[in-house]
């Protein structure tokens, strides 16, 4: 998978080994640093994608009074089916005007780009009810046809920013109600999931949710996060 994904770096950049170009890379300050990461990073998602969480989301979101407000944080947003599957999850709980803000973030510049345009092929989407497509999407014309838009609503509950889940620097100043962080800790190493899970646990208020991958298990993170459904945690 590195050797068929970073080749293409290789000829681009117009080096002939590996070798040659990992020496280029660590003494150069420009954006090939970008271009790597982009090159190695997995980006398989889709819209509601592990349906049973957004049941759970749902149920949590209504558990509160009308009105309350709501911060999230996806932080592997990916192409952006799931944090416009967040939102419109908060839509249908608390209604069209919801006091909710997303923070959706990724490694990715280039996934955040095509999250942040919010268009898609229409196959893309043929798993949603009849009812969503309608109320959430555009669906294109002409020259578009065959693709669709999220309606310009969801996008703006949602702010698109790059977070290095494994850097100490993370940019949140206020603490969130839920975070989503799926199907990313099965890349990283049991000490650099830990360091993950206590900043995690940092940036969630006590009692907030944290949902995980299928894959995912953080039994051993008690101290942290007690598990409250299938993959879903509450931060202790």
């Amino acid at each position: 998978m590195v050797y068929s994904r970073l080749s293409r770096r290789l000829r681009e950049t117009g080096h002939t080994s590996f070798n040659d170009y990992l020496g280029w890379l660590e003494s150069h300050d420009g954006n090939e640093w970008q271009e790597f990461v982009n090159a190695l990073t997995t980006n398989l998602t889709s819209f509601f994608r592990e349906s049973h969480h957004f049941d759970i989301f749902s149920a949590h979101l209504r558990s509160r009074p009308a009105g309350s407000p709501w911060s999230v944080w996806c932080s592997a947003a990916s192409t952006g089916e799931e944090p416009y599957s967040i939102v419109m999850t908060a839509m249908e709980a608390l209604g069209n005007n919801p006091s909710f803000k997303l923070t959706a973030s990724d490694i990715d510049s280039r996934v955040l780009a095509t999250a942040a345009q919010g268009v898609y092929r229409l196959e893309s989407i043929k798993g949603l009810s009849q009812e969503r497509l309608q109320r959430f999407f555009l669906r294109g014309k002409g020259s578009n046809a065959g693709m669709v838009r999220v309606k310009p609503e969801l996008g703006r509950m949602i702010d698109f920013i790059s977070v290095n889940l494994i850097r100490d620097d993370w940019p949140f100043r206020e603490p969130f109600d839920v975070v989503f962080c799926r199907n990313v800790m099965i890349y990283f190493d049991g000490p650099t999931q830990r360091r993950v899970l206590e900043r995690i646990h940092r940036v969630l208020k006590p009692g907030g949710m944290l949902f995980v991958g299928h894959a995912e298990n953080f039994s051993e993170s008690r101290d942290l996060f007690t598990l409250r459904g299938k993959t879903v945690y509450e931060r202790r």
